[in-house]
C-alpha cells in the first residue's frame, strides 16, 4: 500500500512522537486523505531521511502520530546539477520547477533575460510547487530555489558552475559535451538576445542546441535535464 508523503520544514531526527499543527496539513491528513487512528504517513525534513510515523490521536486542531521506522531516502539527485532558467508566463514556469523537481534537479536559478515575458516571481507559491512534486516523486530532498537575478550577475555569481547555454542555432550537442556539466541557462520564448550570446562568450560558456527545432522553453528544460541528471 502507498503511504502518502508531507514535508515538514522542522527537522524529525530521532523524535519519538510529532504533533501537527499545521492548518493546512490537518486539513489535508484529516478531511481529504481521511486518514484514521492507525494510518501510517510518511514525512521528509530535507536531511535525505524517510520518517514513517503512525497516528495516534486526533484533538480538535492538531494530529498525534508516533514513530515506526527511519528510511534512508534512495531518490536522491545523481548529480548536483544547476537550472538557470529564464522567467516565462507564470503557469509556465511553475510547470518548470515541478518538473526540474521531479527530474532531479539540485538547484533552481530564476533568470530575468530581455526577452523574458515576465520580470517577477511569485517565490511562495513556486516554493509550494516543489514542495507538492518532491512529495509525489519520492525524492529526500527539496532543490534550492534562488531569487531571481539577471543574467550577467549569474554568470558572474556563478562562475565556478561548468555550465552550457542552450540555442537553436547553435551546433547540436553530443554526450561527450555534457560529461562536467552541472549547469543550463534556457532562454525565455524569443531566445537569447544577441547582446546576451556575447555575454555567454565573454564568460566562457559554450552554446549548444538539442536540434534545429525551436522548443518551448518548458520543454527544452525537460529535454536538457533528462540528458545531464540521468
Amino acid at each position: 500500500m502507498k503511504i502518502h508523503r508531507f514535508f515538514l520544514e522542522d527537522k524529525i531526527g530521532d523524535k519519538d512522537s510529532l504533533i501537527i499543527s499545521s492548518e493546512s496539513m490537518v486539513n489535508q491528513m484529516k478531511n481529504v486523505f481521511r486518514f484514521v487512528e492507525g494510518d501510517q504517513v510518511m514525512f521528509f525534513d530535507n536531511s535525505g531521511f524517510d520518517f514513517v510515523f503512525k497516528i495516534s490521536g486526533y484533538e480538535k486542531d492538531t494530529i498525534k502520530l508516533s514513530r515506526v521506522e527511519i528510511r534512508e531516502n534512495a531518490v536522491l539527485p545523481y548529480r548536483e546539477t544547476y537550472l538557470f532558467a529564464s522567467l516565462v508566463k507564470k503557469d509556465n514556469f511553475e510547470w518548470i520547477a515541478q518538473k526540474a523537481t521531479e527530474l532531479g534537479v539540485s538547484h533552481i536559478i530564476p533568470i530575468v533575460s530581455e526577452r523574458s515575458e515576465k520580470k517577477d516571481l511569485n517565490s511562495d507559491r513556486i516554493q509550494k510547487i516543489i514542495i507538492e512534486a518532491a512529495e509525489q516523486c519520492g525524492r529526500g530532498t527539496l532543490p534550492v530555489l534562488y531569487g531571481v537575478t539577471d543574467l550577467e550577475s549569474a554568470l558572474r555569481n556563478y562562475g565556478h558552475v561548468k555550465s552550457l547555454a542552450w540555442d537553436p542555432c547553435s551546433v547540436k550537442f553530443v554526450s561527450q559535451d555534457l560529461v562536467s556539466i552541472l549547469g543550463s541557462y534556457i532562454g525565455p520564448e524569443g531566445g537569447w538576445s544577441q547582446q546576451e550570446l556575447d555575454l555567454f562568450a565573454r564568460h566562457g560558456i559554450h552554446l549548444r542546441s538539442l536540434g534545429p527545432q525551436v522548443l518551448k522553453s518548458e520543454t527544452a528544460v525537460v529535454a536538457v535535464i533528462a540528458h545531464l541528471v540521468f
